[in-house]
């Protein structure tokens, strides 16, 4: 099971981030079910970004802090609501498929946002297509490969870092080692492979 990334995990987070790893080299997804069962699949609320043409980022930040009452940590709510419209347009070239109303996108208002920037997909169901537009993005890059039904029993270390994994997949009914190359992991590059 030999990658340059190994990924544990394949909802919204994982699949994010073997699309971006991917740009760097080869992949391994390991999901400890089917592709299509992972918690990403049953988040039915909506996505809050600041797409709209009445909207702006800063008063998203704002209202995000504000309903946080202390509670945020400033640079991520920043940071979270700076890229969430470049991340949307992504789900949407990728191919998720967000409600509308005619030809534009239909924002409704949750909670504390003081502006319509909600984004929702079938209904309550956007996790799911969400996860969906994710793993076919990611299952069309030819660096990112998937091993289903397999779980992470043991992480290696290397020099006191993640250097890979014991994986334990039902395809080969047993263990196998998934050792991530010295120079992704072990020797201070900021290049990580877990």
């Amino acid at each position: 099971m030999d990658c340059d990334f190994l990924v544990i995990g394949a909802g919204v987070a994982g699949l994010r981030a073997a699309i971006e790893l991917a740009r760097c080299g080869s992949v391994l997804v390991i999901a400890k079910d089917s592709l299509r069962e992972s918690s990403s699949e049953y988040a039915q609320g909506g996505i809050a970004v600041a797409l709209s043409d009445d909207d702006e980022v800063a008063l998203h930040e704002q209202d995000t802090l504000y309903a946080g009452d202390g509670l945020c940590d400033g640079a991520a709510v920043h940071t979270l609501v700076e890229e969430g419209p470049a991340a949307i347009q992504d789900l949407i070239e990728w191919g998720a498929e967000f409600d509308k109303e005619g030809n534009k996108l239909s924002f409704t208002r949750e909670g504390a946002h003081s502006r319509n920037r909600i984004l929702h997909s079938h209904g309550d169901s956007t996790g799911r297509e969400i996860a969906r537009t994710l793993y076919w993005k990611a299952a069309s890059l030819a660096n990112v490969r998937f091993e289903s039904y397999s779980a992470v029993t043991d992480l290696l270390l290397a020099e006191g870092r993640a250097a890979g994994a014991v994986v334990y997949a039902e395809s080969s009914g047993g263990a196998a080692r998934c050792a991530v190359p010295r120079g992704a992991a072990g020797d201070g590059r900021t290049r990580t492979g877990l």
